[in-house]
């Protein structure tokens, strides 16, 4: 009975000690952290000896929760997702980029002799001319295309482009012949694709894209295929500096059906036929200002017809297998910070065989 009493007597007067010690941490004015006295330290030492009383417990949750306000004071972390690429300088060459976006193009060609060749520009001819046609020199077209790309991941888009076009062909016209084509204009082929970046760095970018042509143009009056076709394209954008950049395209257009040539008794040919192309362009942000910028851009594109028809200067039908076609490109654009820009520029046919000598093309682009 005694060595309870004792012990009780020892709980409560060991209990009393704390709170009162822990009343007069309460009461006493706190130290300065930088201050560190024989004085200080004596106050510490209560609250280290009396472990079981509540004001323990509070003092050592006020430790614990210390580090959070340091890691608050140092600021928020960095984000980890790379900063967006640059937007694409190029006016030939499809954009490598995903993102939100339409555009405007309008071109003007000139001097297009052989615009049937594999059913690349327009539809062909299913059956010889007869005598009493003109023969075609050559043809002019305008084109105005609206485009639209709608990117609903970071990587993944889709696109559309709704083409009108105009021609104007131009015959030699001999005594007792006519023209087989006039001037034309109307809808010429839907476009529409996805794209799909496989390698997207603060630097870099490399893009799947495959576009589908839908012969919605009238093929026999010059404004389609006539024809569906399928592209496969890779595209590419490298960044070698805060100026310049390099941007590329390869890949292939592969008709889906086509027209045939019959010319008895010569066995049925197919005009159309598989186009390669491949192209490279180069540019450099020569002004940069607040608002805007400027990059003059040079592009090389070529492209190899595979196979296929096309009409020859005897106004018959001849092959088009092994035909190379190379052009240059130059112009530039004009970029502002809203997220719009301008491109204007010229295209000239290189080699012996082209699509077109000349053709000027001018673009506005707005990305969201």
């Amino acid at each position: 009975m005694k060595n309870t009493m004792k012990f009780f007597f020892w709980l409560v007067v060991l209990v009393g000690m704390g709170w009162f010690a822990d009343a007069q941490q309460i009461d006493a004015p706190q130290p300065i952290a930088s201050a560190a006295t024989n004085e200080s330290a004596t106050v510490d030492k209560p609250a280290q000896t009396f472990v079981f009383t509540g004001a323990w417990f509070q003092s050592a949750a006020a430790g614990q929760q210390a580090p959070k306000k340091t890691k608050t004071q140092s600021g928020p972390p960095k984000p980890m997702n790379p900063p967006e690429i640059d937007p694409s300088m190029v006016g030939y060459i499809d954009d490598a980029s995903i993102g939100n976006q339409v555009r405007v193009r309008f071109d003007a060609g000139f001097d297009t002799p052989r615009p049937d060749r594999a059913e690349y520009f327009y539809q062909g001819s299913p059956a010889p001319n007869p005598p009493t046609s003109a023969t075609q020199r050559t043809l002019n077209f305008q084109e105005l295309y609206l485009s639209g790309e709608y990117a609903p991941f970071k990587r993944l888009s889709a696109f559309a482009m709704l083409p009108f076009r105009w021609i104007q062909p131009i015959f030699i016209v001999a005594p007792g012949t006519t023209p087989g084509l006039s001037d034309e204009g109307g809808i010429s082929d839907l476009q529409a694709g996805l794209k799909f970046a496989v390698l997207s760095t603060e630097r870099s970018l490399v893009t799947l894209q495959l576009r589908s042509y839908f012969p919605t143009g009238d093929g026999p009056h010059g404004l389609g295929t006539g024809h569906y076709s399928i592209e496969p394209l890779v595209l590419f954008y490298q960044k070698l500096n805060d100026r310049t950049a390099l941007e590329g395209e390869a890949g292939d257009t592969h008709p889906i059906g086509g027209t045939m040539y019959m010319n008895p008794p010569s066995p049925p040919r197919q005009w159309s036929a598989d186009v390669a192309m491949y192209g490279l362009g180069a540019s450099y942000r020569l002004i940069q200002r607040d608002s805007y910028s400027f990059a003059p851009v040079l592009e090389l594109v070529a492209w190899h017809v595979y196979g296929g028809l096309q009409t020859g200067s005897n106004n018959q039908a001849q092959s088009a297998a092994g035909i190379n076609v190379f052009n240059a490109k130059l112009g530039g654009r004009i970029s502002f910070t809203n997220g719009s820009s301008i491109y204007a520029g010229y295209g000239r046919g290189i080699t012996s065989d082209i699509w077109y000598r000349n053709l000027f093309r001018i673009e506005y682009r707005k990305s969201f």
